[in-house]
């Protein structure tokens, strides 16, 4: 029973992510490229995101996304703030955008998604939307200072 328990902890829920937009000292961000792109419901193809993780039912949101992103990247951030809550018009999922801050310049850990994550890098801001395809929520657009 014990077992059961802590398994049904540590689920992650594919539909409910937290995602963290992470700003270097240089203003780059990063991003990761998915070894297998996903398809929207539209046709669109999601290449390239912001890192994150599926929520858990024991941990809070802040958690989340720190989680996601040393298992993915390797990079240790902190949650700022909460940028966005919404549901994404190309994918069946329900997304929470966190601003993030380096803990750590450099990557703390050696990422252990490399079977999800073909790539991490930093980019600076005007490559973002040559990256992402997909529709890029309002809320992080404008606290990036994109157009």
């Amino acid at each position: 029973m014990e077992r059961n328990n802590k398994e049904s902890k540590n689920l992650e829920y594919e539909d409910f992510l937290n995602l963290g937009v992470a700003v270097n000292n240089r203003g780059e961000v990063l991003l990761i490229r998915w070894v297998e792109p996903e398809v929207g419901k539209d046709g669109s193809v999601l290449t390239w995101a912001f890192p994150g993780s599926g929520q858990r039912l024991n941990e809070t949101r802040e958690e989340c996304v720190k989680r996601g992103i040393l298992a993915k990247t390797g990079y240790d951030v902190e949650s700022i703030k909460q940028i966005s809550l919404r549901s994404h018009p190309q994918f069946p999922v329900f997304i929470v955008y966190h601003l993030c801050r380096l803990v750590s310049p450099e990557q703390v850990a050696k990422p252990n998604k490399s079977h999800e994550v073909a790539e991490i890098r930093w980019v600076k801001l005007e490559e973002i939307k040559n990256l992402i395809k997909t529709d890029i929520d309002p809320k992080v657009s404008r606290e990036l200072g994109l157009r």
